[in-house]
């Protein structure tokens, strides 16, 4: 029975280092969206946001599509979260 936890306690210790990364990208992601939307709505012509390959998008909807996309993110973060929550329980015990 020990040697079960243990294996289980060494695959949590390295799904806790890949979802700590994942979540540390998700949670920058989110608020370089957030930037790049206000930067391109307040006059940065250099950011591209398009819905697809070839179809850039109005100036108006940067902010929206922006805030859109961090939700996303944050809320995939959350999930993440709860997964590093989990791996940190099972190595704790």
């Amino acid at each position: 029975m020990t040697f079960l936890k243990l294996l289980q306690a060494f695959f949590c210790s390295l799904a806790l280092v890949v979802l700590s990364v994942l979540y540390a990208g998700l949670l920058l992601s989110a608020v370089l969206s957030i930037l790049a939307g206000f930067l391109r709505t307040f006059g940065l012509d250099q950011i591209k946001m398009g819905i697809w390959y070839g179809v850039e998008l109005p100036v108006i909807f940067s902010i929206p599509l922006a805030l859109l996309v961090a939700v996303l993110l944050f809320y995939c973060a959350a999930y993440v979260k709860h997964s590093i929550a989990f791996c940190l329980s099972k190595i704790r015990v």
